[in-house]
């Protein structure tokens, strides 16, 4: 096999390289993890003992030497310019033999200590070392190997050259002045971004002598018209700020600059991340580029919560400064896309061919189970989906005529990856296939990308997910061993794509009974094995040993020396348990595998760490987590005989499912319980499972576990009562006993077509609840690729499509209920037995396959997952001693009921509980219908609070830099508007007196809100504000007249207030005597807008008053300011959904609104709402 021929070959390389001289290399050993091997480089310039240990990892074994890399690096503290030949290593080392490797690496690094010249180790490159001819074929390209046609007149400028690695790339700290030319061209640059709809700004440098040149690039994330569950997903906040950090190396580069040189030799870097506000400070700057490879938690501690790292930034910071600058002059002279480029750049660096993306053929499309169509969908739509984005987000600058801005190309091109994240492989950035049921980004499906993708720490933090969200990784890992467990025995089902790349070393176990294939048949040459059968499975190569069981002691007591059996090694050792005729009760022959370490070995003895012990996988009802029983059967300090196997398997290598699924469910096994995770991330803050050696898991146990979180596409999160108002009051009621997670999937694309599909339902209701039971095996795949009719496991009496039911209890039969013991994770705290999803459904199943007595859906993006519902099993929890959240609906939650708004489902229609119970389900939990800023306005106060805008004045600065000249300060338009302020005629205007109520608190509390919006206006651009106040002309506090204006001009509102020649919509603000414990009153006095009844939208009640929870002493905080207020108000004037405001065409927009007419609406909606409101509102 050729991935055969590749390890033996780097093993053989490896041991020849040990057997030779190096200059300055020492001490070739083998590593901790799995083929990685540390070298010891010496040198006088380097500091201290001047010597460091460096580590090496293969990156692609099986493709050794022609499609492997090495990653090298080291834990020690190092220069600057050795650190950025480290990082290099990835790129220079491709097709390399491990010696030519150390040749190669020991000569930069050498070039790097002794130059007095930065940079000065750019000219140490793979020319300079010998290959042999031999390795120079098997390292060459043919023209075959390249998918795309090269022109004979294409350039060989160095376009293809990636970037060097920036994390550690030496940059002086003192910096020449700009020319003033050259500083004109900067502020161009800028002014281009700012018109083009975002911020940008000068973070240091760019003056005389000094720091780095560093411009910062940002937008706020309540723009990019993101749904709630996907910025949830993403871990951002409608108040974050998405910052492109750009930082020169030496000069200011422009575009055309970059357009006349190599790629590679651009000295430019980039970094993303999520920010507080909308421009980092320099100290925060300089530590996103100065944060080493230790690791997240490092980085993010020394940059502060203030800046952090988004779920995608690693890998879009690897595509910045590896390819973007190449990308750029592949798009700009040679007419590409960026997709076709980034596949044209990745086939010529690495010779791979990239796959077809052609239509499928009918009988695989029939297959795919309605993918096909979503598929089709998708891409008639593309175009529709742009256009519902704002035009900043669609406009490319790069394609415009004029002068090209670099920060803008780069901000552009970052947050298209950043948005289709779930699009894209983060590892090779190429686009993923059919990757439509995906929220979180993953990798595709190149075993490299990957291996890359584990190896480099792209994926989720581990840590972060079992501090934050234990359930679900318990969730997950029950799945997953769910899902192995019916994958071993017939019929083989379960889990259907197994993880390839992983480089998972497993124990030499196999499955044995009477079901499984014979053992041997997984080896080309079983005769050169020794097999070992004991009670459920097969040894494979084991050492006999005698054990001791207290002092974990392993004796050989057969066979050679076992030279493989060194210290570090990870092993299984197997016993059994003696049989105790004057103690039935207690286990009888069972056999205990122990997951161990070996420490220390003299000669035939092995002291081991034991981090975990379980009994052998059955399939009996029975669990195998408890070996306290078995443990009384052996007497103190017995010496019990048994064997012991290494962890030499690599899972890629076996060559049938159902062991590989055997050898998984062993690692799971070995395990430890999240609760106990948790405990020890709680107790060591500073530690990370994936790099810490903590002594109760194998390093095989975290790689899985790894890949079992980071794999997961869907975003699941727990809801209790017991949680943080926002998310208990989306707990539903009628399904009590089941755990309840928030469960949505799907690329936002998906969401958008489901959306759509919506629009033309002319009923109240436009959607459908419906419940979809399934084995509890299935559950693995279906949070990756989600629901669909590709396998069929059940009968379909009704047509091809997903089944979903109104009845909770007809779903839940589908799921196999109680689940035997054997096939629950033996370390779980929740022992789960079944899961059911509840889903949202177009409401049009006149359409459906078939929609009596069942729900047949044909088409995908016609359903939604929203929540997922597990059943657990109490005596598990308890005995596991965890403390469980209540999962029973409590009185006070049902008290509490009125106080939150309902989702009215379709009476034809109706789903129901458990046991046919009446199902409440809140407003809040189904997006299409919820209040809120995504679709509807003002339902969440913890959205409200995220909504402040900074208001340091830190624009100030930049509008200075940006215009040395005084008076000409605000001047940067985003986009163009008509707005002019000061107009307003407030004569035409209802003008108050000061109420008689107004106290000191309330006059002070108003005093300090309008001094912070006085200072937002003056220091903001009045386009992006958005609202305006003439502060001037304020004579009464508790009485306010605000503008809204600047409107996206796509909005159907902007495009009504055009034709009717109005630049702004004119607000009132009343303060009542109970502000700040009560809610201001807010209404529109003019123009009219078109009542909801006639199709009109936007949260305008019918007397002008808005409609949002977010007024009412339901939804109203003390906290909130009235900055938020302006902002919730305006974005629910700007909502389409579900229907845009829109202003009548007749004429009747003539006239304002009465403030009666204005408080009987309010209280009208707030009623058919169920809210509250203040008692003093009906002296208004």
């Amino acid at each position: 096999m050729a991935s055969s021929k590749g390890r033996a070959g780097f093993q053989a390389d490896l041991k020849s390289a040990t057997e030779k001289d190096h200059v300055n290399i020492t001490r070739l050993d083998k590593g901790d993890a799995d083929d990685e091997f540390t070298l010891v480089f010496s040198h006088p310039s380097l500091p201290s003992s001047s010597e460091i240990e460096i580590r090496v990892q293969p990156q692609d074994i099986r493709g050794y030497p022609r499609d492997n890399t090495f990653l090298i690096y080291t834990n020690h503290d190092i220069p600057s310019p050795v650190a950025r030949v480290l990082e290099e290593s990835i790129h220079e080392t491709m097709g390399m033999r491990i010696d030519n490797m150390l040749s190669n690496l020991s000569q930069r690094l050498r070039t790097s200590l002794e130059s007095n010249e930065p940079g000065a180790e750019d000219e140490a490159s793979m020319a300079e070392v010998d290959v042999s001819d031999s390795e120079q074929e098997d390292i060459g390209s043919s023209d075959e190997d390249i998918p795309f046609d090269l022109d004979e007149d294409f350039p060989d400028d160095g376009m293809l050259e990636p970037m060097l690695p920036t994390t550690h790339q030496h940059y002086s700290q003192s910096t020449s002045p700009l020319s003033p030319s050259l500083l004109e061209r900067l502020r161009r640059d800028l002014l281009s971004v700012h018109e083009a709809g975002f911020s940008a700004g000068r973070v240091s440098g760019f003056g005389d002598s000094g720091p780095a040149h560093i411009i910062s690039v940002s937008i706020r994330v309540n723009r990019l018209c993101l749904s709630r569950e996907t910025r949830e997903a993403w871990y951002l906040a409608p108040s974050d700020y998405i910052v492109l950090l750009i930082r020169y190396n030496k000069n200011y580069n422009t575009f055309d600059d970059l357009m006349e040189r190599p790629a590679a030799s651009s000295e430019i870097s980039f970094r993303l991340k999520k920010c507080s506000k909308r421009k980092t400070t320099q100290q925060q700057a300089n530590a996103a580029f100065t944060s080493n490879s230790a690791g997240k938690a490092s980085s993010e501690a020394s940059e502060g919560k203030e800046l952090s790292n988004t779920c995608i930034s690693t890998s879009i910071d690897d595509l910045m400064n590896t390819k973007f600058i190449a990308l750029l002059k592949l798009r700009k002279l040679h007419g590409h896309s960026w997709e076709s480029a980034n596949k044209f750049f990745n086939s010529q660096m690495s010779g791979f061919s990239t796959e077809s993306e052609g239509p499928s053929t009918s009988e695989e499309s029939q297959h795919a189970g309605g993918q096909e169509n979503l598929k089709k969908a998708l891409i008639n739509k593309k175009q529709g989906y742009k256009t519902k984005l704002p035009s900043f987000l669609t406009v490319d600058h790069l394609s415009s005529d004029g002068e090209v801005s670099l920060p803008l190309v780069a901000l552009q091109f970052a947050l298209l990856h950043l948005i289709r994240c779930a699009d894209y492989c983060a590892v090779c950035h190429e686009k993923v296939k059919g990757n439509f049921e995906a929220l979180r980004p993953y990798v595709c499906s190149k075993p490299l990308c990957l291996h890359q993708y584990m190896n480099l720490g792209l994926g989720p933090s581990i840590d972060d997910e079992i501090v934050n969200q234990p359930y679900v990784v318990d969730l997950l890992i029950s799945f997953c061993y769910a899902s192995l467990f019916t994958r071993v025995q017939p019929p083989y089902r379960g889990m259907r794509e197994f993880p390839s790349g992983l480089g998972l070393r497993v124990p030499k176990i196999r499955r044995g009974d009477f079901n499984s294939p014979s053992c041997a048949s997984s080896y080309e040459k079983p005769w050169e094995h020794r097999f070992v059968p004991i009670s459920g499975g097969i040894l494979v190569d084991p050492v006999d040993i005698t054990f001791n069981w207290d002092s974990s002691i392993a004796t050989i007591t057969q066979g050679n020396y076992h030279a493989d059996l060194v210290e570090g090694k990870w092993v299984v050792v197997s016993t059994v348990v003696p049989i105790d005729s004057m103690n039935p009760e207690l286990p009888q022959n069972e056999v205990v595998l122990h997951h161990a370490r070996i420490e220390l070995r003299t000669d035939k003895l092995l002291q081991l760490n034991v981090v975990s012990r379980h009994l052998m996988p059955s399939y009996n009802n029975k669990s195998i987590a408890d070996v306290s029983r078995a443990r009384l059967c052996v007497a103190p300090g017995t010496l019990i005989p048994g064997h012991i196997v290494s962890y030499d398997e690599d899972l890629d290598q076996l060559r049938n499912d159902y062991e590989k699924a055997f050898s998984m469910m062993l690692i799971l096994a070995s395990l430890p319980s999240v609760a106990e995770m948790r405990s020890y991330l709680m107790r060591n803050p500073l530690q990370q499972l994936a790099q810490t050696k903590w002594n109760r898991m194998t390093p095989a146990s975290v790689y899985l576990l790894r890949w079992i979180i980071a794999s997961n596409r869907s975003y699941i999160v727990q809801v209790s009562d017991e949680q943080v108002e926002a998310r208990s009051r989306e707990k539903i009621c009628g399904v009590d006993g089941w755990m309840q997670f928030r469960f949505a999937q799907g690329s936002p694309e998906k969401e958008m077509l489901f959306r759509e599909a919506l629009e033309p339902i002319n009923k109240p209701q436009k959607t459908l609840l419906a419940w979809h039971g399934s084995s509890l095996e299935n559950w693995h795949s279906i949070i990756r690729q989600g629901l669909d009719f590709s396998f069929r496991l059940n009968g379909r009496a009704y047509g091809n499509g997903i089944y979903f039911a109104r009845e909770f209890d007809y779903s839940a039969s589908y799921t196999g209920c109680s689940q035997p013991i054997a096939m629950m994770w033996p370390r779980s705290s929740l022992g789960i037995q079944a899961a059911v999803s509840l889903n949202e459904l177009v409401n049009t199943p006149e359409k459906f396959v078939s929609s009596n007595p069942y729900f047949v859906v044909q088409e995908c993006h016609w359903t939604q997952c929203r929540y997922l519902f597990v059943r657990y099993s109490p005596a598990q929890y308890e005995q596991d001693g965890t403390q469980f959240i209540n999962t029973n609906t409590p009185t006070t939650a049902r008290a509490r009921r009125d106080a939150i708004p309902e989702f009215i489902q379709d009476p034809k229609w109706v789903a129901t509980g458990l046991r046919g119970a009446n199902l409440f389900v809140p407003k809040y939990a189904i997006p299409s219908a919820r209040d809120g800023p995504d679709y509807t306005a003002g339902s969440s106060k913890t959205e409200a609070r995220e909504l402040e805008i900074d208001s340091s004045g830190e624009d100030e600065e930049d509008i200075n830099f940006l215009f040395p000249n005084s008076g000409i300060s605000h001047k940067i338009p985003t986009f163009e508007t008509d707005f002019r302020p000061g107009t307003l005629d407030l004569s035409t205007l209802p003008r108050l007196a000061p109420p008689s109520y107004a106290t000191g608190t309330s006059e002070k509390a108003l005093a300090q809100e309008i001094k912070k919006l006085e200072q937002i206006q003056s220091s903001t651009p009045l386009h992006r504000l958005g609202w305006y106040m003439d502060f001037e002309r304020i004579t009464n506090m508790f009485q306010w007249i605000v503008e809204l204006h600047s409107f996206e001009p796509t909005l159907p509102l902007a495009q009504d207030m055009k034709a009717a020649g109005l630049t702004s919509i004119v607000l009132e603000i009343r303060f009542l005597s109970g502000f700040p414990m009560t809610p201001p009153f807010v209404r529109v006095v003019r123009p009219r807008f078109l009542p909801f009844m006639e199709g009109g939208g936007g949260h305008v009640t019918a007397g002008g008053a808005m409609c949002m929870e977010l007024l009412t002493n339901s939804g109203w905080s003390p906290a909130y300011s009235m900055e938020s207020v302006l902002l919730q108000v305006r974005m629910a004037i700007c909502s389409v959904d579900p229907k845009p405001a829109r202003l009548p065409k007749n004429g009747s927009l003539q006239g304002q609104y009465g403030i009666k007419e204005a408080v009987d609406a309010y209280l009208r909606a707030a009623s058919s709402h169920g809210w509250i409101v203040p008692p003093e509102l009906k002296s208004l």
